[in-house]
């Protein structure tokens, strides 16, 4: 939804028509601060099954969407709208009424608004999109809503729109990873402790993998494989943990890149080469588990690792909440279970996030050397 101009503040409930107490979500909802809308901008009930999700971009601050929500002659709601700068969510119309925010997908989606306003430098920012995210799971499990894009949609992807939100700043790839991260569809493990590798090496997983087995092994498998260049970081994140087309391609370029049969099942002579191509090229990570408690050299290698990608701010050498938290949030935009533990899978997703990082710092490093270099044969021979 898109406003061109900033509607004046609306605050006197009492004006408002009475709106119905909204019951309580399920306990595995977000956090969420009931705001009424104004009774004339939504329908009582539905007339149709929910079965999509409709995102949108506010284009201007969430204060000036807020009262439009809550002024009876606009005539528009949504059920949230999302803040962008910490995330925080508010309800206007409850999920069992028809909020007026897509027109024809009305009666059978629920709409969900996003601050945005480029005109006061309002973005996306990554805690909208993961409360947003964490939402969305909330009401696909609540639902049976599949989470893909057919069912996520755009406003400006609404049969019969003119509108164009969200618009191309909207990171859908980025958003759908984090919404297949915390899925309610997403298969887990049972026993998730038994993550099985091979023997004195925590970091491969053991064989025995094959095509559409879902599990952390596959998991760990492929972040092996992105850390060795031979899946993208991105394409693990959201894959789910399910050895698929992608997976099997990658097994049997790392099987032709080794000299191993190309099968492009993950069995033991790949296994023994995956061992071999890690060590030749290892991480400089922590080997060890971390969790909470912990106080190490190993800890403050951990946090100066999760301070270069931009999940924390202090190096302290002792693994508190903040440091729990930190890894959560990077296990969530990597596809990988949120423990707030840093084991195998942990490890392996930084290794292979940290090198795209690494090479930009070691051509800088190059660069600075040759103006160096440059600078004193200038002083040298200023002619």
């Amino acid at each position: 939804m898109r406003w061109v101009a900033v509607i004046p503040m609306v605050l006197a409930f009492a004006l408002l028509a009475p709106s119905p107490a909204l019951a309580a979500p399920p306990p595995y909802y977000p956090p969420i601060e009931y705001v009424p809308a104004a009774r004339a901008n939504y329908d009582a009930g539905r007339t149709q099954a929910i079965r999509a999700i409709v995102i949108h971009e506010t284009d201007g601050t969430w204060l000036s969407a807020a009262n439009w929500f809550q002024n009876r002659n606009s005539k528009v709601s949504a059920h949230y709208l999302v803040r962008a700068w910490d995330g925080g969510i508010m309800q206007f119309v409850a999920e069992g009424d028809t909020a007026y925010h897509a027109r024809a997908a009305n009666p059978w989606s629920i709409g969900i608004e996003h601050e945005y306003d480029p005109r006061h430098a309002i973005p996306h920012t990554i805690a909208q999109y993961r409360a947003s995210a964490q939402l969305v799971c909330a009401i696909a499990k609540r639902y049976g809503i599949p989470t893909d894009r057919a069912h996520i949609i755009g406003h400006n992807e609404v049969p019969g729109t003119d509108h164009s939100d969200p618009g191309p700043t909207w990171n859908w790839t980025y958003y759908m990873q984090l919404v297949n991260a915390c899925s309610w569809q997403r298969p887990q493990p049972v026993a998730r402790a038994a993550l099985r590798t091979v023997p004195g090496q925590g970091y491969v997983p053991a064989a025995g993998l094959e095509f559409d087995n879902v599990s952390d092994e596959v998991l760990l498998l492929q972040w092996d494989l992105a850390y060795l260049g031979f899946m993208e970081p991105d394409d693990v994140a959201a894959g789910g943990s399910r050895f698929g087309p992608l997976t099997e391609e990658a097994v049997t370029a790392f099987q032709d890149a080794k000299g191993v049969p190309s099968t492009g099942a993950y069995g033991d002579l790949t296994a023994a080469a995956l061992v071999k191509a890690i060590l030749a090229a290892p991480g400089d990570l922590p080997i060890r588990d971390l969790a909470v408690g912990a106080e190490s050299d190993d800890v403050a290698r951990l946090q100066s690792i999760l301070q270069r990608l931009g999940y924390m701010d202090l190096v302290t050498g002792y693994y508190g909440e903040i440091t729990a938290d930190a890894v959560s949030n990077f296990q969530q935009d990597s596809g990988i279970y949120q423990t707030g533990v840093y084991g195998a899978l942990t490890r392996m997703a930084l290794a292979a996030r940290m090198r795209p990082t690494l090479a930009r710092e070691e051509i800088v490093i190059e660069e600075v050397a040759l103006t160096r270099v440059a600078f004193v044969a200038f002083s040298i021979y200023p002619y």
